[in-house]
Parts: structure tokens; sequence; C-alpha cells
């Protein structure tokens, strides 16, 4: 009987080999050749060799250690910054588009190719100039008056995105943001931009196509890189403490005083004052196009005011700079109607989209 008790309790064991062989058909690659398609039977090595390789690379990489995570961290820095103020740059670019609009709009039809043609060809003379010579005379070391040790054409000693004393070049007015030289060029760019679209406004219908080539050539080139060196360049004025955050004097005064100038040099178009002095209304022959190029340069600022920080930070000041500018653009946008509703009766799209 104890015989027969030891046989019972061995009994199980053949069951568990049993069990076993039923799992043992995954390793045999007659079953595979069986059951799976030539495609299929494929993938298998090719699965087998990406899982080897991967498990190879985690066991043969080298570990991490904190000046490489550090230099890792400085560099996605300098990377979110770059790509920060390089999309804040296209957005100041695209407001050529508006001005483009806005300006055609507001003028008579028989004038909107002019204004037209002049807003595109303006930026693509201003990049020519400023890349020449505009740069260098904006930002280049030496005296408070101008730029004077080189920088044309982009060339010149530079370690950019170096910032600080670490930094070691021909532009020392720009060792506060840490970006490459490129990026700091490009934003400066569409702000020197800006300031020759706006003088193309101020003279629309009432100047000769070539002679206006001629005065955004002279603008940006030479009279608005000299103001900007005296302010952002580290020039006299900045000497005495002035500060710009974003250009309301080095781009939007300058552009201003240039183009009041021009339209005084000028005078008023054709048509719209009679010989006794009394004033002939030219409406704007397209308020569709001018209201969007309105909303276009709106958007637009959001690039220029929130992009001047060159940086991202936390992105707190970012967020301020750009509430700021909105609130300022929509108590512009209501002072502008309510006044034209007062003065005139009505609202007046007009005086609202300029």
């Amino acid at each position: 009987m104890m015989h027969r008790a030891m046989l019972e309790k061995v009994q199980p064991v053949p069951r568990q080999r049993q069990s076993f062989g039923r799992f043992s058909k995954w390793f045999s690659p007659s079953w595979y050749a069986k059951r799976l398609t030539p495609s299929w039977q494929a993938c298998i090595p090719i699965a087998l060799t990406i899982v080897l390789g991967w498990s190879y690379a985690g066991m043969t990489q080298t570990p991490p250690t904190l000046e490489s995570i550090s230099q890792a961290t400085a560099e996605l820095k300098v990377g979110i910054d770059t790509m920060w103020v390089m999309i804040a740059a296209m957005l100041v670019f695209f407001m050529n588009a508006g001005f483009c609009k806005l300006e055609t709009g507001m003028c008579r039809q028989k004038n909107a190719v002019n204004v037209l043609t002049k807003n595109l060809v303006v930026f693509a003379l201003s990049t020519v100039a400023f890349w020449a010579i505009g740069f260098g005379i904006m930002f280049s070391n030496s005296n408070s008056f101008l730029g004077a040790s080189g920088g044309f054409f982009l060339s010149g000693a530079d370690n950019s995105p170096a910032i600080g004393d670490a930094y070691q070049g021909i532009f020392s007015a720009l060792n506060w943001t840490g970006v490459p030289l490129g990026a700091k060029f490009f934003f400066q760019l569409v702000f020197a931009g800006t300031a020759a679209t706006i003088v193309s406004g101020a003279v629309a219908e009432r100047i000769k196509f070539l002679d206006f080539l001629i005065f955004s050539l002279l603008l940006v080139g030479i009279a608005y890189p000299i103001t900007g060196h005296w302010i952002w360049g580290g020039g006299w004025l900045a000497g005495l403490g002035f500060y710009d955050f974003a250009g309301s004097t080095v781009v939007h005064a300058v552009g201003g005083w240039a183009a009041l100038m021009g339209a005084a040099f000028l005078g008023p178009r054709i048509g719209k004052y009679n010989a006794d002095g009394s004033a002939n209304a030219l409406p704007a022959h397209n308020m569709s196009i001018a209201t969007l190029g309105a909303l276009i340069l709106w958007l637009g600022w959001f690039g220029f005011n929130p992009g001047s920080t060159m940086g991202v930070g936390n992105g707190s000041l970012i967020a301020h700079i750009a509430l700021t500018t909105n609130t300022a653009g929509a108590f512009g946008a209501l002072a502008a109607t309510i006044t034209a509703w007062v003065v005139l009766g009505k609202p007046d799209l007009s005086l609202t989209s300029q």
C-alpha cells in the first residue's frame, strides 16, 4: 500500500512534462513555418535584431555627468530663446502685410498698385541696406555717435550666444541676449524695415517710386542706424540713461519724424485742397482691405513688444507685455471710435483703423 501511495504521488510528473510540451512548440522553427506566412517569418529575426541592438546600446551607453547635463540644459535654453526670437521676428515681418493692406485700402484705387509695390520692395531694399552697412553702424563697438568697428555684411568677431563678460566680439551692445548672431540680426532687421514702412504710408499717393527707394535706402542704411546706435548701440543717449524697450523712440519716433519731413517736403495730395483753401474728402477705396490690415498690425504687435525680451525666461514677462500691448490697442480703438462718434456724429471705421 505504501508503494501505491508513492506511485500516486509521482503520477503528476508526466503531466507537468506534458504541459511543458504544449509550450515547447513556441521554440520550434517548424511550428512557425507551418503557421506563419513568409513575410511574418522574416519579421522575427528583424525584431530580435532590433531588441538585441537596443539592449546593447543601453548597456554600453555612457551615464550622464553633471557637466553634460549642464551643457545640455544651456543648449536647450539657447534653442528655446532663439526659437522665440525668430517667431517674434516673423510676426513683426508679417506687419509689412498689415501696412500694405491698410495703406492700399485707405488710398484711392488709381494709386493702389503703386502703394502695393512700394510696400513690397521697401523691405527687400531694407534687408540689403541693413545687412550691408546698417547693422554694423548701429551695433558695432566704437564711439558714442556711431559704430565703426566693422560688422558690415554681418562680418567680424563674434562668439554669440555667449553673454555678458563671456562675450567676445564687435557687437557688445547686444551681449545681453543669449541667442546666435543671426537671430539678433533678423530681429533688428524687421524693426528697421518697419521704420521704412511707416514713411510709406505718410507719403502715399504723392511720391515717385524711384525717389521713395532712394529715401528708404538712406533711412535704413544710414539715418536709422545712427540714431539707433545712440540708444541701443551704447551711444551718447544710452550714456545719459535713456532707455527704450521695444522701439517707441528708436523705431516709431524716427520713422514718424522721417515721414513728417517727407510729407512736409512733398506737400498735400493733388486735389486735397481747393483754391480757396477748403479741403476735399479723399475717401478710402476699400475699407475691407484696410480693416484686415489693421487687424494684421494688431497681431504683429505681439511679436514687436513681447519679442523684445529676446528670451523666454519663465514666460511671465512675455505674458505681461502681451497683455499690456493688447490692452493699449483695445483702448486706442475705443478712444478713436468714441472721438469720431462725438465729433462727426457717428462712428468712422477709417479713423478707428488708423
